[in-house]
């Protein structure tokens, strides 16, 4: 009996220490959340000051709408919504970095006399200039250069399927004396999507060797807001999180999501079944590749699964008639011997970058007598 008394005490002295331990845990996990909480709260206003100074603490946007052109005040202008193509550059755009005219296209600096008609340059961000001044950009280098006039309809995100589009729907509109049709790996693979940075577009399928176009008129209808991943809404006001973001880059998944509507690797055809409808437009068309700043590393891009998709869309061009340009040719001189830093900012060209661009372009055009360099400079 005296056991048995001796065994029912021991039970509740048992609970007591597993509730004590137990609560100390939870004190100890409590104390580590709140000062990761405060230091990520202080490196917060830290990194706004540094950044934007007082006015960082007292405006919070959503800096991943921003990123995307979906928020209020960002830097690149909302975009508009467009059934044939998904979305266009608004015209009569004014922001910090980013002014559109009339058409739609990137102003340059205006100068008294160009020489007509213009060059059409056509494609996404890296045609467009994303992270640089209107007058940075390279097709405003080029202008300068040349001295003649450039229309630049570059537009942020389009895939090689919207960069052809855009293209047909522009030529009979501009006029051109000839057009650039700028594109990067990136946009290869996107044309094998149905949804591209949270945006509903139209796609093709391949289908007995010939193209079959799907999702037009294009879902959706001027001004409808964008659907973006659950980690953008809930964590895009934060300026560290967007760091974090960018230098992992883990940005698809938290400023944007993707939805493929062609089965993967089906970009390559995509894109070469694309360039007799290039051809057709009764102009040169240069088919140029350009390349981020991440495609430079691990010892340039030679040999990977990017680059050999790009040497097959431009054979596929030269095949067309059309006339394939590779910027990885020159450029990797070029950073090689100053390095990506001199030439890129987070991902696109620096101003220094896309003058280097610039006058690579021209020096082919050159050669390829699309241009005569006394004559147009």
């Amino acid at each position: 009996m005296n056991v048995d008394r001796e065994a029912a005490g021991a039970a509740p002295k048992g609970e007591r220490e597993l509730r004590s331990k137990t609560t100390g845990w939870v004190a100890r996990i409590a104390l580590v959340t709140a000062s990761l909480l405060v230091s990520l709260a202080l490196l917060e206003v830290g990194y706004r000051l540094v950044l934007w100074g007082p006015e960082g603490l007292v405006n919070w946007p959503n800096l991943a709408r921003q990123r995307m052109g979906a928020g209020p005040g960002g830097e690149r202008c909302q975009y508009v919504y467009n059934a044939a193509i998904g979305w266009t550059a608004p015209a009569n755009c004014v922001s910090g970095a980013y002014n559109s005219d009339a058409g739609g296209f990137r102003r340059s600096t205006p100068q008294a006399s160009l020489a007509e008609p213009p060059i059409l340059v056509t494609g996404s961000s890296f045609a467009k200039g994303d992270e640089v001044k209107d007058d940075e950009a390279w097709p405003a280098y080029l202008q300068d250069m040349v001295g003649r006039k450039v229309v630049n309809a570059g537009v942020s995100g389009y895939a090689f399927d919207q960069m052809v589009i855009s293209t047909e729907q522009l030529v009979p509109k501009v006029k051109p004396l000839f057009v650039i049709a700028s594109f990067t790996p990136g946009d290869i693979r996107r044309a094998e999507l149905r949804v591209a940075w949270s945006r509903e577009k139209p796609y093709f399928t391949v289908k007995d060797g010939t193209l079959d176009l799907h999702n037009v008129p294009v879902p959706g209808k001027p001004g409808e807001p964008i659907r973006f991943p659950a980690a953008a809404e809930w964590l895009g006001r934060f300026a560290l999180a967007e760091f974090v973001v960018e230098r992992l880059g883990i940005q698809r998944g938290w400023y944007f999501s993707e939805v493929r509507g062609a089965p993967a690797g089906a970009g390559e055809a995509i894109a070469c079944l694309l360039m007799p409808r290039l051809a057709a437009l009764g102009v040169p068309v240069v088919v140029m590749a350009q390349y981020s700043r991440g495609y430079w590393k691990d010892n340039g891009l030679y040999g990977t699964a990017e680059h050999r998709a790009v040497r097959t869309v431009l054979g596929c061009a030269a095949a067309a008639g059309l006339i394939p340009v590779d910027l990885s040719e020159t450029l990797k001189g070029v950073v090689d011997a100053r390095g990506a830093d001199a030439l890129y900012r987070s991902d696109h060209h620096s101003a220094e970058g896309n003058r280097v661009v610039a006058d690579l372009v021209m020096r082919e055009l050159v050669n390829r007598r699309l241009l005569t360099q006394t004559a147009d400079r």
